[in-house]
């Protein structure tokens, strides 16, 4: 009798707990150790189970309360798997936690001009993350018991997929111990796997095959052949209202958990493994970068990028989709404020500059392909450097990033950024002489950071422009003069304008229209004499 009323009172604690939840109580995912119970039935283990498969049909609070029960048993006694009843029940449990805490559709956008799914309030959705939680400390306490039942620790599609689906923190649906515990799962079951190629090989194409490549049939790009490769003849693409159906779009409206599982086999792939793979990699990837939310942009250039790691040059070639991604990135460059919101297109801008940089690098590897890779990177500075800063240049954090991204843009085009200095440099000293230069430190920091940028890669012709670039640190440097009495915190600016400035005079100094030059500033005002110093 002890046995069934320690098993109710674990049950009522579990009842009390999810309602505390409800209400929006701050409470853990699991059950407090129940110090005062001894759980050591083994009827109770089944009947916990077979209570927690049962109640999927009910309410949703059951469900959650039969969990807590199972991943409490689980982690206050050790179950005996060596007894067949046990053994069924520990695989049904397994089965039944890899399928029910994957995130659900709550977690996912309303497709455009839909009436809108019910609004799940702010406490369902905590108690549905923790739920979430709880599942996968069940499956951590059950891994933990099966380590000698080959058929209980061995990694399967469906495990490695819901727990793949926890491995980016920036996910709603993923709490910190959530992200922590599918890592440490993961690593744990994959340390031996990867000798196993054949068996990991398997895994890799079970998911793709099976769990993401279903979900992306209708939204299929017309620009890829079957086996992914540049279509030279595309045919045209499905009629009817596709960007706003959401059955055409399950990945993004029902399953938004799945671009994460994409992002974790990406990122688990090497150059052969992605060759191997690569009909079920790309038609996905290029459909959620080619979507229309800014959001799965975003993604979509992460996932390029991180496929730009480990594929190789040859394979871009030979497929033609090396031209399918630039094309497609290219007119992100120009989502822009007022057309774009802000706090939207500062990170697309910044994915987007940085995945076209990796994948000109990719794709224009070697020496025969350099005069295209600096024509690409030309491109890229004229096409969004330039015309986003004369669109938007007035918007201080839009000209922050640009000034960042022209940083990488000539540390990549070295010695060829010279044909843009005429362009470049009349940018940088309006910035470093805007008489509210100082009111936003982020964009005097850019501005000098790319200039010492220019300077290193462009040096041989700075002489040319030596009126912007000196006449833009000076004038930078008697602001910060005035101002850093008042504000302490300029100094480390006012430090850095003077080591730029020293940079720039010393690369210069061989030049006698320099010379003179410094010397009419010193005799103009004393304070330059220990600035530039000739």
């Amino acid at each position: 009798m002890t046995e069934s009323l320690n098993l109710k009172c674990l049950e009522d604690s579990a009842r009390r707990h999810v309602r505390g939840l409800k209400t929006g109580q701050k409470l853990p995912a699991v059950l407090p150790a129940p110090l005062n119970l001894s759980l050591t039935s083994d009827q109770d283990f089944q009947y916990t189970v077979e209570r927690l498969a049962a109640s999927v049909i009910g309410d949703h609070s059951l469900t959650h309360e039969a969990l807590l029960v199972s991943e409490a048993y689980l982690r206050n006694c050790k179950i005996d798997l060596t007894v067949s009843e046990n053994y069924a029940a520990a695989t049904r449990l397994h089965q039944w936690s890899t399928e029910h805490i994957l995130p659900t559709e709550a977690f996912a956008i309303d497709p455009p001009f839909s009436t809108g799914k019910p609004v799940v309030a702010p406490e369902e959705l905590t108690r549905i993350i923790l739920f979430k939680e709880a599942g996968l400390v069940l499956l951590s306490n059950l891994q933990e018991q099966s380590v000698s039942f080959p058929l209980l620790c061995t990694p399967t599609a469906s495990l490695v997929a819901c727990l793949a689906s926890f491995t980016d923190p920036q996910d709603p649906w993923t709490s910190e111990k959530s992200h922590r515990l599918s890592g440490f799962m993961l690593s744990s079951y994959f340390s031996t796997l990867h000798e196993n190629s054949k068996q990991f090989d398997a895994i890799i194409k079970d998911i793709l095959a099976h769990y993401i490549k279903p979900l992306f049939l209708k939204s299929r790009t017309p620009l890829l052949t079957p086996a992914a490769r540049h279509a030279i003849f595309p045919l045209p693409g499905p009629n009817g209202p596709s960007e706003f159906d959401a059955a055409n779009k399950p990945w993004k409206f029902q399953s938004p958990h799945v671009v994460t599982i994409l992002q974790w086999v990406i990122s688990q792939l090497d150059a052969q493994l992605v060759e191997v793979h690569w009909p079920l990699i790309i038609p996905p990837l290029l459909t959620i970068l080619d979507d229309v939310s800014i959001t799965y942009k975003i993604k979509g250039c992460s996932l390029l990028s991180l496929l730009l790691h480990v594929c190789p040059a040859s394979l871009l070639e030979r497929s033609g989709l090396g031209e399918i991604f630039h094309s497609t990135l290219v007119p992100y460059l120009l989502y822009l404020p007022s057309l774009t919101p802000e706090e939207e297109s500062i990170p697309l801008l910044d994915a987007t500059y940085t995945t076209l940089i990796a994948l000109t690098q990719a794709r224009y590897a070697t020496s025969n392909t350099e005069s295209a890779k600096i024509k690409a990177l030309d491109t890229m500075f004229r096409y969004g450097i330039l015309k986003g800063y004369a669109h938007a240049g007035e918007n201080v954090r839009i000209a922050r990033l640009l000034m960042g991204k022209s940083s990488d843009l000539v540390n990549a085009l070295k010695i060829h950024c010279v044909k843009h200095l005429k362009d470049l440099l009349p940018v940088i000293s309006g910035i470093l002489t805007a008489p509210f230069a100082t009111a936003y430190p982020p964009l005097l920091q850019a501005a000098l950071q790319t200039l010492r940028t220019v300077l290193v890669n462009g040096g041989p012709r700075i002489e040319f422009h030596r009126g912007e670039v000196l006449g833009g640190l000076i004038i930078c440097w008697r602001r910060l003069e005035d101002e850093v009495e008042s504000a302490p915190e300029l100094v480390g600016f006012q430090k850095t304008v003077e080591d730029v400035l020293r940079a720039a005079v010393q690369l210069l100094g061989g030049d006698e229209r320099i010379k003179e030059d410094l010397c009419l500033l010193q005799a103009f005002s004393p304070r330059f004499e220990t600035l530039l110093d000739v």
